[in-house]
């Protein structure tokens, strides 16, 4: 076919879509990004011919996205909180329930100048780096276990200005400060949960990041066992877990320190995703 225009090149990829399993706003998605446009752009420009490299490009987008590739790792970027960053194979990719807990941090400290922050497990370092780029008085640090993903976090902390320090830390291994303040989502699904995810993720997105043993709560027990020696007075943690695992971080939270509180939030979908506690010490 002739070089399509921009909508026509969207109806084309709908319609070469090949399975159910992947998401139908990915060739959307793909197109907006690789020109960094808004929905407006977009909109703008639907009845503009392709340039030849752009079809072909697109068209082998497509074939990736038939792969279960997902598309944030296709465009090599993802949006978060305002921001854009970068994502590749070495990290997760971030989803909605990651901006809320980032969200319910910033509430909820919205009026304290300066905190010594720590995102335990950082990943591509969504979190870390949103909280210093909200709260530039804040002193944040973000760990990870993975190199790989040290080298995103940190290319994204470049790229947006953002001061923040990270280690190489097998949880707390590396870490030697109290902090006011630790943030984490770390892996909590279960290994008895696999077959239930996507494929998408199962295929690309790293397994270490996703999957603890325990019924996904093997970090949680480690963390809580020795959080009391990386926690201030009056520290605070918050964290993302699994959608039934709300028992099971009340459970732990309360067992171990018998003067700790625990708040649980739910999403934007009512799940319980993310919860906050603190008087662990």
């Amino acid at each position: 076919m002739n070089n399509p225009t921009y909508q026509e090149a969207l109806n084309w990829a709908s319609s070469h879509i090949v399975t159910k399993k992947i998401d139908t706003t990915a060739p959307e998605f793909i197109l907006t990004q690789r020109h960094n446009w808004t929905t407006t752009d977009l909109l703008m420009n639907r009845q503009a011919v392709m340039p030849n490299s752009e079809w072909l490009m697109f068209q082998r987008d497509i074939g990736r996205l038939n792969n279960f590739e997902p598309a944030q790792y296709i465009v090599g970027h993802t949006p978060f909180y305002g921001n854009n960053f970068t994502v590749t194979p070495a990290v997760l990719i971030p989803e909605s329930e990651t901006e809320e807990l980032v969200e319910w941090v910033l509430t909820e400290f919205a009026a304290v100048p300066a905190l010594r922050v720590l995102d335990l497990g950082t990943g591509s370092g969504v979190i870390g780096i949103t909280l210093k780029l909200q709260r530039p008085d804040w002193q944040v640090m973000a760990s990870d276990i993975s190199t790989a993903a040290l080298t995103v976090a940190r290319e994204n902390a470049q790229q947006l200005n953002a001061e923040v320090e990270f280690i190489a830390s097998d949880l707390f291994t590396n870490i030697k400060d109290r902090f006011d303040l630790i943030v984490t989502n770390p892996p909590y699904i279960g290994t008895e949960e696999i077959e239930l995810l996507d494929p998408q993720v199962l295929k690309f997105e790293p397994k270490m990041a996703l999957f603890a043993e325990q019924h996904g709560m093997e970090f949680y027990y480690q963390l809580l066992a020795q959080i009391d020696r990386f926690l201030r007075v009056d520290g605070h943690l918050f964290g993302e877990i699994g959608y039934q695992q709300e028992d099971l971080i009340k459970q732990a939270v309360e067992t171990r320190y018998s003067t700790a509180r625990i708040d649980i939030k739910r999403d934007i979908s009512g799940k319980p995703r993310m919860f906050h506690a603190w008087k662990f010490v």
